[in-house]
């Protein structure tokens, strides 16, 4: 398994207002996973954007296991998948137009189509699964869009990359004590309101280079904010020789050996993160012996 840590996420809060929110920078993480397929541009500041997203959605979930952000659309990028765990490893994929010329606008990437946002909980063994169209001028506003209507919380979010350095903040209203009264709840919807605007207004460069605490003190200004530690994230390929296996013998021994007597070898590449697996006749045999151990070794290039 390839790993790599270099980036940062960190949790924060409003003292005296029900408001929390996460800031992310990514710098080695991202060049390592994007290292391993070459995109145009707009396609790499799209998949980064993703990656981000995609992190800080798991920050605001407390589960153990994975969280996958998919966009499939018409557009130029047909298929964008981001993944992270809940230990903050990351990988992502895209498939795209290769003719794609810059500038090239967000509609024109994803077309028509949806965003899914599936998590698998490993300790309850459940699945949970939201879907909404791509509606905005941004991922931000689609996934805006995915908390309005899946989590009912208001959600602001911003992101943006390059092929060196990605990052975002995340800023969500959560429900207030009913202590609080109406006074200050009104306080509390002007502060809301106030965050927002001063939310638009970051710049790219400052959402992918600047510190937590600078992009804080841009966004809160007067306002109390308590920032915690931060948490590492990393680049980590899941695929190893037994799920490969797993898949090639799902194919079934005829296409296999189909398969073997036109290319002399099965030679699968993974698109995470660009590692070859090969199997040559007698490793292809061994896939469909009795009792075949699914992560016995085969050759590798």
């Amino acid at each position: 398994m390839l790993a790599s840590s270099d980036g940062e996420l960190r949790r924060f809060i409003l003292e005296r207002h029900p408001v929390r929110g996460f800031w992310i920078r990514l710098d080695g993480a991202w060049r390592e996973l994007r290292s391993f397929h070459r995109y145009p541009p707009a396609v790499e500041a799209l998949l980064g954007e993703a990656v981000t997203a995609s992190l800080l959605l798991a920050a605001t979930l407390k589960f153990q296991g994975t969280l996958t952000l998919q966009l499939a659309g018409d557009g130029l990028v047909n298929l964008l998948v981001a993944q992270c765990t809940h230990e903050f490893a990351i990988r992502a994929v895209a498939r795209a137009d290769d003719s794609i010329d810059e500038p090239v606008s967000f509609r024109q990437l994803v077309g028509d189509g949806r965003l899914t946002v599936t998590i698998e909980a490993e300790e309850r063994a459940a699945r949970y699964q939201g879907i909404v169209s791509l509606e905005g001028a941004n991922l931000a506003d689609c996934l805006e869009n995915y908390f309005a209507t899946s989590e009912q919380l208001p959600t602001r979010i911003a992101l943006a990359a390059d092929g060196a350095s990605a990052g975002g903040v995340l800023l969500q209203k959560i429900p207030a004590a009913s202590a609080q009264g109406e006074a200050l709840a009104a306080v509390s919807q002007d502060v809301w309101e106030d965050l927002q605007s001063r939310l638009a207004a970051l710049d790219a460069p400052l959402l992918r280079l600047g510190t937590a605490k600078q992009l804080l003190q841009r966004i809160c200004g007067e306002h109390d904010c308590r920032l915690f530690q931060g948490s590492s994230v990393r680049f980590a390929c899941r695929c190893s020789e037994g799920r490969v296996a797993g898949l090639l013998r799902s194919l079934g021994p005829a296409e296999m050996r189909t398969i073997l007597a036109e290319q002399g070898a099965v030679t699968v590449t993974c698109e995470f993160c660009g590692r070859p697996y090969r199997f040559d006749a007698i490793d292809v045999e061994r896939l469909f012996t009795d009792g075949a151990n699914p992560e016995a070794p085969h050759s590798l290039n």
